[in-house]
Parts: structure tokens; sequence; C-alpha cells
């Protein structure tokens, strides 16, 4: 009976947090009014987070109709630790340092290096020294702002292919999946270590920043195709972290070889780096840049208008498969080459033309590259602050 009631105890104070971060500024008679709980609940519960330091009171609100005492306001402490989030490609790692409401402090990526299991460590090391001392710099700098009680309250890792309860099981394009990373940093730092895959994190992200939707698919395009869905506001993992791996899904029968032993995927035909090497392969051309093919789209080359096209419709295939499949109310397209050309978008929602793909949302995602770090941030606070819901507002402010 004990346990009980510290259980439901403690699911009050998740959901009392919860709308203190959601509403910036809340009363604690507001807090009431939501949440049906009674004012003397209320009040023991902010008691206690006020003393643990993740609210603070923030000054006088205005009063109700009926006069009365104004009320004290609340508000969630950003300040009381700090987030590290690492995304790492085959090849470029970038990462950023976070407040608690999901404002990056400061980022970086670094470019064109070969990730390995046998350089990972120090890469993310390297890393971790840097945000480590700008932490020490900011406290240093207003302590009576930047408290930082909570130090690193975690880190989150966004592994480009399969992960299972921070297990990386297969990693296509570099050998992650050879040593055991999640044993190796928890036996080396304190603060908590989440591993999951990048797809993910972009649709946890969208969850998390953009939208009030309860289903959606965060389509990720990059070295290859992966999604991250987002069920009832929940991230669905399926079998041993295998769901949205749309990227292995059969597009051409006895098509070209993946990496994963199928022949014909997705991903060999509608990645970026497809895009490239057919570009680069139909024109007799070495390795091509994005910049470049870009540039030669813009100026209208009829090879490069041919292969965006064909990346186009493939594209469409990919999104109408996964509203068949899902029937979400809305699908991110997460791409650095839709961005960059938006009549992509177009030409895909030209071409799902199934009765399944009416009134489905289909958009490019406005947080792009900071996406799988947002979504890991995300899971650094939730678990830190043990909340279900976690809903924040993207902040454009970066402190460098």
């Amino acid at each position: 009976m004990i346990t009980d009631r510290y259980k439901i105890r403690e699911k009050n104070e998740q959901l009392v947090l919860e709308l203190i971060i959601q509403h910036g500024q809340i009363s604690r008679a507001t807090v009431s009014q939501i949440s049906a709980l009674n004012k003397a609940s209320v009040s023991e519960i902010t008691k206690s987070l006020l003393e643990k330091e993740l609210i603070l009171e923030v000054g006088i609100g205005d009063s109700t109709n009926q006069g009365g005492r104004k009320p004290i306001m609340l508000t969630f402490n950003k300040f009381a630790g700090l987030s590290i989030s690492i995304d790492i490609g085959a090849n470029y790692i970038s990462s950023a340092l976070c407040f608690l409401d999901g404002e990056i402090i400061t980022a970086e990526k670094k470019k064109n290096i070969l990730v390995s299991n046998e350089n990972i460590f120090e890469l993310i090391s390297e890393i971790v020294k840097e945000y480590q001392l700008k932490l020490n710099t900011l406290k240093k700098a207003d302590s009576n702002i930047y408290t930082f009680n909570y130090g690193i309250i975690g880190m989150s890792l966004a592994i480009h292919g399969i992960v299972d309860t921070n297990n990386i099981l297969f990693t296509p394009y570099y050998d992650l999946d050879q040593i055991n990373l999640y044993e190796r940093l928890t036996t080396s730092y304190s603060f908590p270590i989440h591993l999951e895959n990048e797809a993910n994190l972009t649709a946890i992200a969208e969850n998390t920043f953009t939208t009030d939707q309860t289903n959606l698919v965060s389509l990720s395009i990059h070295s290859g195709v992966g999604a991250g869905i987002i069920i009832n506001r929940k991230l669905y993992h399926g079998k041993k972290g295998m769901s949205g791996e749309i990227g292995h899904t059969i597009l051409v029968p006895n098509g070209k070889p993946c990496p994963c032993g199928n022949n014909g995927c997705l991903e060999q035909y509608c990645s970026e780096d497809a895009l490239l090497f057919t570009y680069a392969s139909l024109t007799s051309s070495g390795k091509i840049t994005v910049d470049e093919l870009i540039l030669a789209y813009d100026n209208k080359e009829n090879i490069a208008l041919k292969v965006v096209e064909e990346f186009s419709f493939y594209l469409a295939a990919a999104v109408n498969n996964i509203i068949a499949t899902y029937a979400p109310e809305i699908v991110y397209l997460n791409s650095s080459l839709i961005r960059r050309i938006p009549l992509i978008l177009e030409k895909v929602q030209q071409n799902l033309v199934s009765s399944f793909n009416k009134d489905i949302d289909i958009k490019s995602s406005t947080l792009g590259s900071k996406a799988s770090l947002l979504g890991a941030t995300s899971i650094n606070i939730q678990k830190f602050l043990h909340v279900e819901k976690l809903v924040l507002v993207e902040s454009e402010n970066i402190i460098i």
C-alpha cells in the first residue's frame, strides 16, 4: 500500500512538472485546474520541485476576474543541468550541448572523417572534454543563473543502424556493431548514456518540438533511408529495434546489392548517396558532391534533371508504402537535398495518387540537420526528469 502511494505521488509529480514545462510560466492554481489535483497536493509537489531546483518562482501573475491575491508564477529551471547529443555518421560526427529546454548552447560538426570502431571513442572523448569546459566557463561567467547543479544529465548518441536497448546490432556503413560502445562509455562517464537509431531520434524530435499530432513518421534520407515511427506519441521500436528500416524494403526485385544482404533495397535507389552515385556513373565523373549535383540541377542539365526526377518517383513510392502501412497523420521528410531542391517535395506529393494518401500531410522537416541532435536531447531530458510527455519549443538562440 505504501508502494502504491509512492507511485501515485511520483506520477502526480511527473504530471505537474510536464505542465510547468509545457506552459513556460504557470501558477499553482492553474496547475491544479488542469491536472485535477487538489491545491494542497500541488503545493506539496511544487515545494519538492523547488527544493530540487527543477523549477523556479519567477514573479507575480495577473489576478483572476474575481480579484484576490495575484499568483506566484512557476517556471522550469532549464539551467539545472546540461545535455550532450552526438550524431555519428559514416563520414562525419556532429554534436550539440543544450540547456534542459532543448535550447542549443553550442554545436559543431566534423566532416570528411572516416568513423570506425578504432577512433569513435577518441572522437566522443574530445567532444565531452570540450563541452565540460564549456559548462565550467558558463558557470564561472554567472553562477547565479547557470547553476548546473546536476551537471551533465545525459549523453545520447544517434547511430545510423539498428539499435536495441543500447546495443548496436547492425550498421551497414561503418563497423560500430563490432564493439560494445555502450559498455565502454558507461564505464568511462558517470552520467547516463543512451544509444538510439538516428531516424528514431528525428521522429522523437518532431514529436517533442514541432507537432501535436499523435501519430507520425519521420523519413530520414541521408547515406541510407530510415523511418522513425511515433504511435500514440510513443516511439515504436518493433522486435529488436528493427522497425522503420524502410531503406531495406525491396523496391526492385533482383536489383542492386545492398550491405544488408538483400538485392534491390530502396536505399540503393533513393538515398542521397545512391543519387550521387547514379549521377556520377551517368556522367562518367569521379566522386560527386551534393553541391555539384545541385548546381547541375539549377543549370537544368538533362542528366541532373533526370536523376532527381527518378529520385522523387522512388521517394513517393516509399512514402506511399509508409502511409499504407502506418496511417500516420503526418510524414516528415528529413533530407538536405529536399531542403535545397524544394521541388522534390512537390513531385513526391504529385505522385501520391492513392486514396490512402488523402488528407495526410507530407512536409519537409523544419528541424533539418538538427533533428537527430534535438531528438537525442529530448531523450536525455525525459530520462532525467522521468516525464512521459515532453513538449518543448525549438529555440533559434545559439550561444557560441
